[in-house]
């Protein structure tokens, strides 16, 4: 029996495909499982700290891997993957097939975090920095991947791009513009553009106020962009992101996503809302911490976005840490639905129906490659696929 209330339109898989190399055969696996759980659509997220797998043809040198930049420490990578990646014929091939099997395909470029390898390689092929760094009082200091004594390869290389610096957004741009152009033309109509975990999990310059207040520079470049004295470095990334999501848009979307942590972020930034969020920017909810815990589900509803359920607590399944999975089969199908985003306060969940709620789905990160091969994981799936697949689908008994 079906609870038609409860029933979610979108039933999303995400596939972290860029910290681990997974084959075109076994992708078609996956997808054919997809399809018989009842998901309708597959994230393709290509592009992270560790790895862009995905071919570009505009940088043929940037796809790869890296796995000294591995989530605690090199030895949980697999270095014989390094070299390997997906081409866009290939991920051509895979894209109809998914379609062929009634799913949309969703591409993921995540910016201007989460670029560790991207900035490494552009730094190295064209022997300038386009990373971002800390700004403070005139003291300069790199934005880290993680601290200095969790992750020192992570520490050497910045989280990501300089959105100040019209290089590094030029480059993040063409990448956005080829791979955008390449998922469109093969039928792709949803992009996720990131910008999720920006300024990393690590030390700063001047630790007595927040990251965001350590960025001197991006300050004085929204002032330049917005021509408002009231401007702090909060509005640069968000004329940022709103600039990536026009560009993509231009390209024929029809929705653009990006995950929730750092969207409408004002308790440690200063923003007094001088640039505002596109509202058209669907949102993907994983995190109840967002804005120190002041934007539930509804907030970001009544700001005209719609959103997708991806809480983490159930719906992640990470390679490594212990292979984190949040909940059991057998408490997603329980405790959890398309409408139940925060389990800790159940009044911040908003009452089903709702347009503005669009799905959710599951989602599988691959933080420590080497933790899992191909054919652990998907067999260690299927009761979690299964589990979620039967929760949005409104499924009772």
């Amino acid at each position: 029996m079906s609870n038609n209330a409860l029933y979610a339109k979108d039933r999303i898989f995400r596939l972290d495909c860029a910290r681990k190399y997974y084959t075109p055969e076994w992708i078609k696996k996956l997808i054919a499982l997809l399809s018989d759980e009842g998901y309708n659509a597959i994230t393709f997220h290509f592009s992270e700290d560790m790895g862009m797998r995905l071919e570009s043809k505009l940088y043929p040198w940037l796809a790869g891997g890296d796995h000294s930049l591995c989530v605690f420490g090199c030895a949980n990578g697999l270095a014989e993957d390094d070299n390997k990646y997906i081409t866009q014929d290939e991920m051509a091939d895979v894209v109809r097939f998914a379609m062929e099997k009634g799913l949309d395909v969703i591409p993921a470029l995540d910016s201007p975090g989460h670029m560790n390898y991207v900035v490494k390689k552009y730094n190295a092929h064209f022997n300038t920095d386009i990373g971002n760094y800390f700004h403070k009082n005139g003291r300069i200091s790199i934005v880290q991947g993680s601290s200095k004594n969790r992750e020192p390869q992570q520490y050497s290389f910045s989280r990501g791009i300089d959105i100040a610096n019209p290089e590094a957004v030029a480059f993040a741009k063409s990448l956005y513009t080829e791979y955008g152009t390449f998922f469109r033309e093969l039928g792709c109509k949803r992009f996720d553009i990131g910008g999720d975990e920006l300024l990393g999990f690590g030390e700063t310059i001047d630790s007595s106020v927040s990251k965001w207040n350590n960025l001197d520079h991006w300050e004085v470049y929204a002032k330049e962009l917005t021509g408002s004295p009231e401007a702090v470095a909060y509005d640069a990334f968000v004329l940022y992101m709103n600039e990536i999501a026009a560009l993509v848009r231009s390209l024929g979307y029809e929705s653009i996503l990006m995950w929730n942590d750092d969207v409408y972020r004002s308790f440690d930034t200063g923003w007094k809302g001088i640039a505002a969020f596109d509202p058209d920017i669907e949102i993907q909810y994983w995190s109840t911490r967002a804005n120190g815990g002041k934007n539930p589900p509804a907030f970001y509803m009544e700001k005209g976005h719609s959103i997708y359920n991806f809480i983490f607590k159930y719906t992640y399944y990470v390679l490594g840490f212990g292979s984190y999975k949040g909940a059991t089969p057998e408490m997603i199908e329980s405790e959890w639905n398309a409408y139940v985003f925060d389990p800790q306060r159940p009044e911040n969940n908003p009452t089903a129906p709702n347009e503005k709620v669009k799905g959710g789905g599951y989602c599988l990160w691959s933080d420590t490659p080497a933790a899992e091969t191909e054919e652990e994981i998907l067999e260690n799936l299927k009761p979690y696929l299964h589990a979620c697949a039967k929760a949005l689908l409104g499924k009772t008994e």
